[in-house]
């Protein structure tokens, strides 16, 4: 018990140790001798993914009498005794479990036997949106009314973290590697290891959190965080903005500038994703892919659908973030654009 003592209590105040009793309540703790054997002592076939942090792994364990397919995310040793990867495998677990939705993964539990640090969440069977994203298929993300779909249920993720909680919750890591995909490609966000929670929500409110740094992965981190370390829930909008403008062209935003022949360093990141968004806009006239969308898509997109997705897109990656829509605003237009497909589809079959 000494990781998770550490973790949530036993600092000599009352605020710091009830946290302790509410996770040990609120989730599973596993004994690691358990995930030792579900995940053949960590064997590099259960192997699904790692970053500078840790390694994950596929298993399946018996919980309740039932068995249920998770995943294992397992601290490398060196992050586990940095202060920032400590950090984060505390965030992570204090946020998902207590945070109940649709689009966002489950926790099913914890383990900080023997000074690891392992966080258990529920398996998505079709990865991460970062593995569609891939070079050799065509159509790596499936068909646009799909990945219409998933930006729906990004979008609803999102909204509820930032208005459906007592609290705005900031995700503060919005990239194709942290939104897996379930059961029919059902989108839900993962890694809460760098949210935040902020004050109680208000549209006119936007009170920022002072940071000493805000870190987050390339091309995703809203200009004003580079002005200074503040962030408010407008930065996940820019975030998903970016993700937005990925679905469309079937490539992450590197593989953009690497298809443009651009080496983008951050202090021009901005201005070049506001020029991919002007440059996928003017496609929508010629119904042109130009290598810049995917081109499995040519065709396929109605033109009222792609004017008002780009239209969204643009306002989400507003260089002010005062301009930037709230994700109540977005899901609702997003769900219009898929009102507008799917007329648009009938009228082409009709015809």
């Amino acid at each position: 018990m000494a990781i998770l003592h550490k973790c949530f209590g036993g600092c000599g105040s009352t605020s710091r140790k009830q946290p302790s009793t509410t996770i040990e309540y609120l989730c599973h703790r596993f004994p690691l001798s358990q995930l030792r054997k579900a995940t053949d002592d960590f064997d590099e076939s259960r192997k699904i993914g790692e970053g500078p942090y840790g390694v994950v792994y596929r298993a399946c364990i018996s919980i309740n009498g039932q068995l249920k397919d998770i995943t294992v995310k397992r601290l490398r040793r060196e992050a586990a005794i940095s202060s920032n990867g400590f950090s984060l495998y505390k965030n992570d677990i204090i946020f998902m479990c207590q945070l109940n939705h649709p689009n966002l993964v489950s926790l099913v539990g914890f383990c900080d036997d023997q000074n690891e640090m392992i966080v258990v969440y529920e398996y998505a069977p079709n990865g991460s949106l970062q593995q569609l994203y891939g070079t050799e298929s065509k159509s790596p993300i499936r068909p646009w009314k799909k990945r219409l779909e998933i930006s729906i249920g990004l979008a609803r993720g999102l909204h509820y973290l930032h208005s459906g909680t007592k609290h705005t919750i900031i995700h503060g890591n919005i990239a194709p590697s942290t939104i897996l995909l379930g059961e029919n490609w059902v989108p839900r966000l993962n890694f809460f290891g760098r949210s935040l929670k902020g004050p109680k929500f208000s549209a006119k409110d936007m009170k920022p959190i002072q940071l000493e740094y805000v870190e987050g992965p390339w091309g995703y981190i809203a200009p004003e965080c580079f002005r200074a370390p503040k962030v408010t829930y407008k930065c996940d909008v820019y975030s998903f903005g970016v993700v937005l403008l990925e679905l469309i062209c079937g490539k992450t935003l590197y593989q953009i500038s690497q298809h443009k022949g651009r080496h983008i360093e951050a202090a021009n990141v901005i201005p070049f994703t506001l020029s991919v968004v002007e440059e996928v806009r003017d496609l929508a006239g010629t119904g042109n892919a130009e290598g810049i969308i995917d081109e499995s898509l040519e065709g396929e997109i109605g033109e009222e659908c792609w004017k008002l997705y780009m239209d969204i897109t643009e306002s989400c990656l507003s260089e002010d973030p005062n301009e930037r829509p709230h994700m109540g605003e977005v899901e609702v237009q997003l769900e219009r654009v898929l009102q507008l497909q799917e007329e648009a589809n009938s009228n082409n079959a009709s015809s």
